[in-house]
Order: C-alpha cells, then structure tokens, then sequence
C-alpha cells in the first residue's frame, strides 16, 4: 500500500513521529500532501526537544516561537553546520544585539550529563568592546555531578578514549535579534587531554573558521573540563565559551560578536557521518599547527632583537671606555 492512501492519522502518529529531523524534511519535499503533515509544529518541536533538551527552557521557547516557522527554522539553522569561510557580507553588514542565548546539552552515549541556558548581555559599550569575551557556564570552584559512570580502572588512557569516542555537545547561540540559530559545537571533542596541573580532563570543541578580510583563522574554542571520581562517576566542573584569533589570544568582545553574528547568518553544509570526529579534528590541528608556527616565527624574531640589543650595548660599552681611556 502506498503511503499515500493511508489515512492522515496514521501517518501523522505512526509514521512521522518516528522520523528525525533530516528525514522528515526530506520526506515533506516528495508531495504537497506530506509536506503539508510534516510541518506540523508539534513534530518539530519534539524533533528539537529530542536533540537538545534545553531548547525546553522558557526562554529559548519564547525566542524560538519569533523564528519565521518556528521550531522547524529553528531546526534547519542549528542542525546542520555552518560554512567554514565566512563572507565579507557575513561579517560587516552585521546590526549589533544586545544579547543572545546560549542552549548548552552535554551527552554521554544516550545519557545527557549536563544541560543549561545562558542568556549573555552583548550591549555594545566601551568595556564590552574592548574586554575579552568569555562566557562560562558554571561558577568557580561548582561541580555538576552524573550518574554516567565510566568503567576504566584507573586506566588514564582508557578513560580519555571513552570521553573522546562517547562525549558529545551542542552549543546552540540564538541572535534574538536576527531569530537565528548557530550550532558552534563540533559535536565530538577535537581534543581530550589531562591537565597536568590541575589533574582535571579538558574536553575542547571547536569550530575554526576564516574571514574574507580582518581576521585570519579563529576558533570558536569551547572548553569543558571534567573529572572522574574513583567509583568511575562523571563530574563537570566547567563549561566555558571563548572565540581565538590564529595566534591563541582571546579576542575581544566586539570582534568575536563580529564572528559569532556571522556564523549564524552564513550558509551551511551537511552534516556527515562522524561530524566532529574527522573533519573539525583535522581543521583544529591545523590551526594548533599554524599557531605553533607563528609562535615560533616570533620567538627568532624576538631572539634576534635581544641579540642586537645585547651587541649593540657591548658596543657602545667597548666605544665608551676606549674613548675614556685613550
């Protein structure tokens, strides 16, 4: 029987209710009847709900509700990733807002380890223009506890292979004031280390992206720094945002709106199979490896000026006294 005879009904609660996002988009394309029951926007709003429990929250319903179809445009604006060149247009002809919300899910496997909405005062101002931009999720010194318990025995390297293959996170930034929606998550940690410090494990999530003109290539750096307690129990003590220019410096309010605004007005491509885990990984590496590089380039060149001071004061030293003696 052809999915077209059976009745709406069944269709609507049997058939696309199982669908996830990037189905039932597909399956709306194939005839004006389906497109018609699959924008039902209780099936949307359950689709995001399922992939991101924080878009539940009050305020990123209300926000959402603003969008042009709702949790559908929603959908389409933060599932897929965003391009990886930003455009001229993409970063200048950006208006200012004076907030924006951040819709954080933190998984483990299936099991979510920590959810939150942030909402962030970006009112451009002189100190918010000038100063770093960080926003951090948690308080000095709060742990959020889990009931994930990673089976490792102790082993250090085990356990930083489970969270580099099973971790997963979105961080979803809304621009109320454009209602758009950006996924700045790679989805899978780019890179998994221990601190030797602190002995915390340091999760970083990055998206790298470059711009027409203004900025070489940034990072859109999300750290999460975790633990695991002697039973095996998963702990989060620290989910932060911050955007870094090529040489690793925070940059500043201003300028990192300039990227964050862009990246949620630029185009999108497809989500692969293992997002997060291939492609985001090799474009980070990339940028760690031209960081180190520009690092090294202005150590010579720093070496070289210290050497010319230290020649040029023996030289005026050895031209003072001979004048002195002779």
């Amino acid at each position: 029987m052809a999915i077209a005879e059976l009745h709406e009904d069944i269709i609507k609660t049997h058939i696309l209710t199982r669908l996830d996002g990037q189905t039932l988009a597909a399956a709306a394309s194939t005839s004006s009847r389906l497109q018609s029951l699959c924008s039902d926007p209780k099936l949307w709003s359950d689709i995001c709900s399922s992939n991101w429990p924080s878009t539940d929250d009050v305020l990123v319903a209300e926000a959402i509700s603003n969008f042009p179809s709702g949790h559908r445009s929603f959908f389409s604006d933060a599932f897929p990733s965003p391009a990886h060149r930003l455009t001229t247009a993409a970063t200048t002809a950006s208006i200012p807002t004076s907030r924006i919300i951040c819709a954080v899910d933190l998984r483990y496997g299936n099991d979510l380890v920590f959810s939150k909405v942030e909402s962030t005062n970006t009112t451009p101002s002189d100190w918010f223009r000038s100063s770093p931009f960080r926003v951090d999720l948690l308080e000095p010194k709060e742990i959020v506890p889990s009931s994930v318990k990673i089976t490792g025995d102790g082993d250090d390297h085990v356990i930083l292979s489970s969270l580099q293959d099973h971790v997963t996170l979105s961080w979803i930034m809304i621009d109320p004031t454009r209602n758009r929606a950006v996924d700045l998550s790679s989805v899978r940690p780019v890179s998994v280390q221990r601190n030797w410090l602190t002995g915390d494990i340091e999760l970083t999530f990055a998206v790298v992206v470059s711009s027409e003109e203004t900025f070489d290539h940034v990072s859109c750096n999300i750290l999460v720094t975790c633990g695991v307690k002697e039973g095996g129990e998963l702990h989060v003590s620290g989910v932060s945002l911050t955007v870094l220019d090529v040489d690793g410096k925070c940059l500043s309010g201003k300028d990192s709106m300039v990227i964050l605004q862009g990246l949620a007005v630029a185009p999108r491509r497809g989500r692969k199979h293992g997002h997060g885990g291939g492609e985001e990984r090799e474009r980070y590496e990339e940028y760690v490896q031209r960081r180190r590089e520009r690092n090294e380039i202005t150590e010579r060149r720093e070496r070289r000026l210290d050497m010319a001071c230290v020649a040029s004061g023996v030289g005026f030293f050895v031209a003072f006294w001979s004048f002195a003696l002779f």
